[in-house]
């Protein structure tokens, strides 16, 4: 059965600026360790949707930008490479969640909605948004009323590290 993953844009910018030493701290060095394992896992299925392409474009480009400034090479990332093969693009879909916890902040929603998407077209019933924002996702998990529960996972705790490496 497929694990849906949902990589938030922190994690996806913290592994980049990883991949090119730009940054090498304790956070992006866990979001690379992290993206690394994912995207070797037979089992898992990064999933996104427009909106979450867009906000990738975003971030790419100026870890680009920055590579160029500090005029490193070569400028082009293994990582990305190895996403696109193996992401999955699902439609753009608005659902409704109740989420155990403080509710996630409207600009994320798509994050959500992108998991759970995944989970109805790859007939599973877990989904999970990894990030490493504090400041909007306070809640564990959001469940609908198809019986799709989305896991919520913080890197920086470390209990939801673990959960993740159980996953794999």
């Amino acid at each position: 059965m497929p694990v849906v993953v949902v990589v938030d844009t922190n994690v996806l910018r913290y592994a980049l600026e990883a991949e090119k030493n730009i940054r090498s701290d304790r956070e992006t060095m866990t979001a690379y360790e992290v993206l690394v394992k994912l995207l070797s896992s037979d089992t898992v299925v990064l999933v996104l949707n427009e909106e979450t392409a867009k906000e990738y474009s975003r971030h790419i480009e100026a870890v680009r930008q920055e590579i160029r400034r500090k005029r490193l090479h070569p400028q082009f990332f293994s990582l990305l490479r190895i996403i696109k093969a193996k992401s999955k693009k699902v439609p753009v879909e608005m659902h409704e969640f109740d989420i155990k916890g403080e509710p996630v902040g409207r600009k994320d929603v798509h994050l959500l909605n992108s998991a759970k998407t995944g989970a109805l077209k790859f007939n599973t019933r877990k989904a999970f948004v990894v990030t490493f924002a504090q400041d909007v996702y306070r809640g564990k998990e959001a469940r609908n009323g198809k019986g799709v529960i989305i896991y919520l996972l913080n890197l920086r705790n470390e209990n939801e590290r673990k959960m993740l490496e159980e996953l794999l």
